[in-house]
Parts: C-alpha cells; sequence; structure tokens
C-alpha cells in the first residue's frame, strides 16, 4: 500500500496505449512449454497491466480449418492462465489463425500476442484498498457459525489437487488465520463444473483434502478440520455453464465456519 501511495503522490493518473507481450508455442500444441510458461507468469506479475485482447497465430503448414482452430485453442490457453493470475475476465480472445503475414522462421509464426495497458495509479490504489476490503482475513473476522468463504485465486493443474505456484498466497493467508484463531474450526470443501452426476475420479473430493493435508502440515490440529466433496451438486451458476468465467466460479474449494 505505502508503495504504490508514493507513487500516488509523485504522478497524476496516468495511462499508456496499447503494448504486446508475445508467447511462442511447439508445432501442432495448444500448450506452453516450461520455459515460456515461467517467462509468461514472470510477465503476469506485473499488477499494473490491464489485459484487453489476446490473438492466437499458426505457421501456415496444415489446413486452414484445422490451423484458426489451433489458434484460437492456443489463445484460450493463454486467457485461461491470465484469468488465473491476475483474476482479470473479460479479455477478447481471437483467432488469426494462418491469415497473416508470416515470417520464414516458422517458429516464430507459432504464438499468441497478449496486448495490455498500463493502469493507471489512482485504479491501483483503488483496486489495493477493494482487496483489503475482500480478504480472506477480513471475511472470516465478520464471519458467523455456518458462513461460507470461498478460497479465491485457489487453484489446480488440470483436474488434479496439485496446487499451481499462484495459489501459495491463498493458502499462507488461510494458515495464518488458523494459526491466529486458535478456536477456529471450518470444514474445507470441493466443487467442480462442467458436467452433472458422478465425478468418477472425485476431483472435489481430492481438491478439499489437498488443503486438509496442507493445513495438517503446517502443524493445524486434524481436530480443527474435516473435508467434504459436493462435487457438482452445489453450482453457483446453473450447468452447464455459458462461459469460462461460470466454469470457473463453479469450481472452487470453499471453507465453512465450524467454530469460531
Amino acid at each position: 500500500m505505502k508503495k504504490y501511495l508514493g507513487l500516488f503522490l509523485l504522478l497524476s493518473s496516468i495511462s499508456f496505449g496499447q503494448n504486446k507481450f508475445t508467447v511462442y508455442f511447439d508445432t501442432d500444441s495448444y500448450q506452453l512449454q516450461l520455459s515460456e510458461l515461467n517467462r509468461l507468469d514472470d510477465f503476469l506479475k506485473n499488477k499494473e497491466l490491464k489485459f484487453t485482447k489476446v490473438i492466437g497465430y499458426c505457421d501456415y503448414r496444415a489446413s486452414n480449418g484445422y490451423n484458426d482452430t489451433l489458434a484460437f485453442n492456443r489463445a484460450n490457453f493463454v486467457n485461461g492462465i491470465i484469468d488465473k493470475v491476475t483474476n482479470q475476465k473479460q479479455i477478447a480472445i481471437e483467432s488469426k489463425g494462418e491469415n497473416f503475414e508470416q515470417n520464414s522462421d516458422l517458429a516464430l509464426n507459432r504464438k499468441v500476442e497478449i496486448y495490455y495497458s498500463a493502469i493507471s495509479v489512482s485504479v491501483i490504489e483503488k483496486e489495493i484498498v477493494e482487496e483489503v476490503q475482500n480478504s480472506l482475513v477480513n471475511q472470516v473476522s465478520t464471519a458467523k457459525v455456518g458462513d461460507k468463504l470461498i478460497l479465491k485465486n485457489l487453484h489446480f493443474y488440470n483436474r488434479s489437487g496439485n496446487f499451481v505456484p499462484e495459489s501459495r498466497p491463498i493458502l499462507e493467508e488461510l494458515l495464518k488465520i488458523m494459526l491466529d484463531n486458535p478456536n477456529l474450526k471450518i470444514e474445507i470443501q470441493g466443487h467442480i463444473c462442467c458436467q452433472k452426476g458422478t465425478d468418477v475420479e472425485d476431483t472435489a473430493k481430492v481438491r478439499a483434502l489437498a488443503v486438509y493435508n496442507y493445513l495438517i502440515n503446517k502443524g493445524i490440529d486434524k481436530q480443527r478440520l474435516s473435508y467434504k466433496s459436493f462435487g457438482s451438486s452445489r453450482p453457483i451458476h446453473t450447468i452447464p455453464e455459458n462461459n469460462e468465467i461460470e466454469r470457473n466460479e463453479n469450481r472452487r474449494v470453499e471453507i465453512q465456519i465450524v467454530a469460531n
């Protein structure tokens, strides 16, 4: 907060034009290799950026229709990472397939371009205040027994209980809450999106259990914790969801206050 407040005192509300960041893909793949994932992750850590559009591209090999789909999948994959890391939604997604001026180096055609602009300093200040007000610590401090709180920005690798690195802050915040409130007891509840009925892999349970084990491994008494899977039986949005935003909000982990 002090860091941005200092900037605010030095600068008036400022903004800049559109800028572009590019990531590159392997042949016939819409998922980034680790080196490009790390480069993208480093770029997304800049909280002073507003992302507006992602565009996917392919080299000219394969059919036009195939390339258009592959380029869209690349853009959608990158957009999903942006959503998880920055929580910025409603970013335009576009596919140009092979329909652009191709570079002679085919590797430079297999890409996604991310368009962004700088956020004004005053907007950053406002977002920081809202973040503090909506923090899990603040929510728990006012919660009653029976209340449910969503662990926002808690994300996992696809259909697994393995946390992505960006989940670390919310896990550490939850751990601090448990340490600072020795009478607090919670039930960790897992939910999934997209499909009605039984989830054979019980991903919701696997993820709730992952949070449970994290807290126990950090020294929290298991008598203060329990976990439960609700699968897709309690969606926030009706299944099938209309878009990725609704799917992300349905696939979640919540905590219910059992005692405080």
